[in-house]
């Protein structure tokens, strides 16, 4: 196989550490090829850098999600309240919910980028004159907050992966909670915390699914039908970031 290295790129992952003992380190030869090593690069939509901090992902797709509210801006008035929240689903939404199970764990900074994003489209399809409280707004609309958009998407995952085994790839990730003696945990359906040293590690779905399926209230976790168990979980979450709901 021969690469072409004007089409291909290459980047390199790896602690701070372990960055500092490679910095020397420019481009990568595969198969007689030399190709320099980027700072960030897409894969299947999603913009890695060097420290998976999903930085330049949320730079992506601030600048995106902010052309269509834009665009909306103008043509508000002339639209009735579920037209603009359709359209406004299709365009912002869809962007902001699309991998988004990755960003769990990112530096808070980069989450109140994408949660500015939401506060902006919530006050455009609210019809918001001048900027108000933000979580009063998304409470109108019931919507949850990017944090907690993330939680449900990986929840949501976390249930189908231990009620109907697919994907394979993430249900061999997950195991039931089997105590060492008999405890009143046993039959709480929790799952297995897989710990680790890092806390980069703690953002992979072995680790961040059980950490948020535990936290979840025994009624919701105990809900096998799917659509229950969506349905009983966002109110969970509503109720949760939006108390004045």
């Amino acid at each position: 196989m021969t690469l072409n290295a004007d089409k291909s790129n290459a980047i390199l992952f790896a602690t701070s550490q372990r960055a500092q003992s490679l910095s020397n380190q420019v481009s990568v030869n595969s198969s007689g090829v030399t190709i320099p090593l980027s700072n960030h690069v897409k894969i299947l939509g999603v913009v890695l850098d060097p420290r998976i901090t999903l930085s330049e992902h949320t730079k992506a797709i601030s600048k995106s999600c902010f052309y269509h509210i834009r665009a909306l801006k103008h043509i508000r008035d002339s639209l009735d309240s579920s037209t603009i929240r359709t359209i406004a689903a299709a365009l912002v939404t869809s962007r902001l919910d699309y991998a988004n199970s990755v960003l769990y764990g990112i530096p808070a900074k980069y989450i109140s980028r994408l949660q500015r994003i939401q506060n902006t489209l919530a006050r455009v399809v609210a019809g918001n004159r001048t900027p108000g409280s933000h979580l009063a707004t998304l409470s109108k609309l019931h919507w949850l907050p990017v944090h907690d958009r993330i939680k449900f998407k990986i929840a949501t995952m976390t249930h189908k992966a231990i009620y109907t085994g697919k994907p394979p790839y993430l249900a061999n990730l997950v195991q039931w909670h089997t105590p060492c003696r008999t405890l009143r945990s046993a039959s709480a359906n929790l799952l297995s915390v897989t710990r680790c040293n890092m806390s980069f590690g703690a953002r992979c779905f072995r680790s961040s699914a059980p950490t948020i399926w535990n936290s979840l209230p025994s009624y919701v976790r105990s809900c096998e039908t799917l659509t229950t168990f969506r349905r009983h979980l966002k109110s969970h979450f509503f109720h949760s970031a939006l108390p004045t709901a």
